[in-house]
């Protein structure tokens, strides 16, 4: 499995909007077992800065992983960047080779 790094920026309307956010990552997380179920959301954080929220998560190739950020995007009120995180064991063996 491969680690993924999800960012992710809201743009909310209103405050109806900010509190339907638990709800919101309830049914990110149901759809996520449901369409996505070899996924492994591994943690999930609240941001302050240029993002709000970052989620990490383990899946098998990059075609599930854009999926996973599709199904966010579903919800419509964000933005997201998906980056592939190497553990740094595995980077520094490949600095060996170079």
């Amino acid at each position: 499995m491969t680690t993924f790094v999800l960012l992710s920026k809201l743009s909310l309307c209103g405050p109806g909007e900010v509190r339907a956010l638990s709800a919101t990552d309830r049914e990110f997380e149901r759809r996520l077992q449901e369409e996505c179920p070899e996924v492994r959301r591994v943690a999930s954080y609240a941001l302050l800065g240029e993002y709000d929220f970052l989620h990490i998560f383990e899946a098998p190739d990059a075609h599930t992983a854009a999926k996973v950020a599709l199904i966010l995007n579903v919800f419509g009120n964000c933005t997201t960047q998906t980056l592939t995180a190497i553990p740094f064991e595995e980077f520094r063996a490949l600095l060996e080779q170079v």
